[in-house]
């Protein structure tokens, strides 16, 4: 009895250390900064980075939708709000700001 019980207590130190090892972030062989994960942009809208519309500037009251009000910052989507507003619910949802961008881009 005593023989397996020494036994079953080498097999799990063994277990665990595999375990360990398995557990490993980065190679031993390559240095840290050939492992590191490359860090992610600026958070940003894409459309304000690619010169459209910005959610994040425009929508002043954060609750996820630009209305006309908030619009009226931006001369261009002043002009283009009815034909982006495709529900016609008086604010522009992601999408409909998205759609709004590539309209405004290809009016240009």
């Amino acid at each position: 009895m005593m023989k397996k019980s020494t036994l079953l207590v080498a097999l799990s130190a063994a277990s665990l250390a595999s375990g360990l090892a398995f557990a490993q972030t980065q190679p031993q062989n390559q240095p840290y900064s050939q492992t590191k994960p490359a860090t992610p942009p600026p958070a940003m809208d894409s459309n304000a980075q690619s010169g459209g519309f910005s959610m994040s500037q425009l929508d002043k009251n954060k609750d996820g939708v630009v209305d006309r009000a908030e619009a009226k910052a931006s001369a261009s989507l002043t002009a283009i709000f009815d034909k982006a507003d495709t529900n016609k619910d008086g604010k522009l949802d992601a999408a409909e700001l998205s759609a709004a961008s590539h309209m405004s881009s290809t009016t240009k």
